[in-house]
């Protein structure tokens, strides 16, 4: 050891001791870090996916034949003339006519009561007088027709019918003077040839009755309109049909079945009732016998950042992390949600320190940290993946907390962000069945019945407003025709 060394040693002993028996030293650094700009993701606005929704109809035989009984008229052939074949007849209906119907045909029966007028004329010699005579008489009979049905491109149904008539007990006879005619032969021939003009005039009046294209035409319409879901959120449910399928008819049960099948893009809209361009302009009708009794109908459920804020604020606020066997922690103070383009912002208010032998380095102010949001089934919640801090956030912990930015912190925060939004879907759920409840009949004779059994989230985005969850609503919807 120099000399010089010796004379300067009691002057390190004395910083020593000093620094032995001083408490530690202590430093804090300012993070001024900078805000991301709260900006939603220019990607373009949500399209709702296609829903098909498959309306099973039922319609009652016995409504089809009430109104037949009302629209038929009671005289359906009249001839008065004598002078051509000397024999009048009036056919009239003798009572209701009756229907019934099996897989794609129905059968009618309808009873007729045959006035029948006769002439007999003699000439028994050119200069006598001649005799001319007439004579009426009335039987019954029972006319049984056969109607395939089908359906047009068009929305009109097809109907090809064919029938025949049977006779009662005892054929008709006319007694004129000497002579006993029997009117079989005369009437048979004037039936038979009616028959063909019946059969198409019940083929008019089902056709008339089966008014298809009216019913699509004024469900297709009305499906158009907006329906206000909910008054607090002014939620409107807006479809917009693309095209109509239908399944053959096919009676059972005492019913005409078909299923009604309307593909449409389906949204719900939270700023006011959506002014629509309502298309009258039905498609054409694409006849398919492989539909679902089931609908699907795509919705959306809002979580605003707002209300994602305070749920995040309730699970990270206050909370100390620690790290390295408790020498570093970070307490977080606030924190709140907003939107990052197309990745949600989480920005954490907090204070921290680490300790490195005697020195304490002690960190406060804002870190912004970037993640995905993304639906968790499990948990029925909105959660975020692949947490990381926001650039700038970054450099500022390189350079004034590098332990921070060391250990995991991100991580320890992702598994705690949590956004439950099954009240939401519940609320979407009630406001869809609510509607379905309201809508009732969309015509006088078409009564719709539904009910929403599944709402499950399909897809995220993010709005300036709000978190959106695209959802998925499944369940049953059924129309009715009960009357004609």
């Amino acid at each position: 050891m120099t000399l010089k060394t010796f004379r300067k040693l009691p002057v390190l002993l004395l910083l020593v001791t000093s620094g032995l028996a001083l408490p530690g030293c202590s430093s804090t650094d300012k993070l001024n870090t900078a805000a991301p700009e709260a900006i939603a993701s220019a990607a373009p606005a949500y399209k709702p996916q296609l829903s098909s929704i498959s309306i099973p109809i039922s319609i009652p035989v016995s409504a089809i034949e009430s109104r037949l009984n009302q629209e038929i008229a009671n005289t359906l052939y009249k001839d008065t003339n004598l002078n051509d074949d000397n024999l009048a007849v009036t056919v009239t209906r003798n009572g209701s006519l009756s229907m019934r119907a099996e897989r794609d045909k129905v059968y009618f029966s309808v009873p007729l009561r045959i006035y029948a007028k006769g002439r007999w004329k003699w000439d028994p010699c050119k200069f006598c007088p001649a005799i001319d005579k007439t004579e009426d008489t009335a039987f019954d009979m029972i006319i049984k027709t056969e109607s395939k049905i089908g359906l047009t491109e068009d929305y009109n149904i097809k109907t090809i019918t064919s029938g025949d008539f049977e006779w009662g007990n005892t054929k008709p006879v006319l007694e004129l003077g000497p002579l006993r005619i029997g009117l079989a032969r005369f009437v048979e021939p004037a039936l038979r040839q009616q028959m063909a003009t019946l059969s198409q005039q019940l083929d008019k009046e089902l056709q008339n009755r089966l008014d298809v294209k009216k019913y699509v035409a004024e469900a297709w319409q009305q499906l158009q309109q907006p329906v206000k879901l909910d008054d607090n959120l002014n939620a409107w449910l807006t479809v917009v049909p693309q095209e109509v399928r239908m399944a053959p008819l096919l009676a059972q049960n005492g019913n005409l079945n078909t299923r009604l099948g309307v593909t449409s893009y389906i949204s719900v809209t939270t700023d006011g009732k959506p002014q629509v361009q309502v298309n009258k302009n039905l498609p054409r009708l694409i006849v398919d016998n492989r539909m679902s009794d089931d609908i699907q109908i795509g919705l959306t459920a809002s979580v605003p950042y707002a209300h994602a804020s305070k749920l995040l604020q309730e699970q990270v606020a206050k909370q100390t992390y620690t790290f390295d066997g408790g020498k570093s922690e970070i307490t977080v103070n606030e924190a709140a949600i907003s939107p990052g383009g197309e990745q949600l912002v989480l920005m954490l208010d907090v204070n921290g320190k680490t300790k490195a032998g005697l020195f304490t380095k002690k960190i406060q102010g804002k870190v912004y940290l970037r993640g995905t949001p993304y639906y968790d089934a499990a948990t029925a919640s909105i959660r975020v993946r692949d947490v990381a801090y926001d650039l700038d956030t970054k450099d500022k912990i390189l350079s004034a907390a590098s332990w921070l930015a060391q250990n995991k912190f991100e991580a320890m925060i992702q598994q705690q962000v949590s956004i439950p939004v099954q009240h939401e879907l519940n609320n979407a759920r009630k406001m869809l069945q609510s509607a379905l409840d309201s809508q009732g009949r969309i015509h006088e004779s078409v009564l719709l019945r539904g009910s929403i059994k599944e709402i499950t989230p399909d897809n995220i985005y993010l709005t300036q407003d709000g978190i959106k969850a695209v959802v998925n609503a499944k369940g049953t919807l059924t129309a009715t025709v009960d009357k004609l």
